[in-house]
């Protein structure tokens, strides 16, 4: 592998890496307000039915069940334009010193 090839591979993995890191806290803020919104569903719709404990019970663990089901999801699409950002930057960088 020549020299080139491998600066940009490094360049590219230590990108990943550091988007990955800076997209957790989004990624949990986006994770929280979903959460947050498919029990507030739950909520409401167990206050318009007559039996609103079992609705409510069941209600919430789908709710949160779907919302972890997204988590992968969620992450990527925050990751991966951050990921390209700071690559395409450091990458601009690199060629501009050249």
């Amino acid at each position: 592998m020549d020299q080139q090839k491998r600066k940009d591979l490094n360049l590219r993995l230590g990108n990943l890496i550091l988007a990955i890191f800076l997209a957790t806290v989004p990624t949990a803020i986006t994770y929280g307000t979903l959460s947050i919104h498919g029990l507030n569903i739950c909520r409401d719709l167990s206050n318009k039915v007559s039996s609103p404990n079992k609705i409510k019970a069941i209600c919430d663990d789908t709710a949160w069940k779907t919302t972890k089901s997204y988590i992968i999801l969620i992450g990527f699409f925050i990751t991966l334009p951050t990921w390209m950002w700071f690559y395409l930057s450091m990458k601009n960088k690199e060629s501009n010193k050249e």
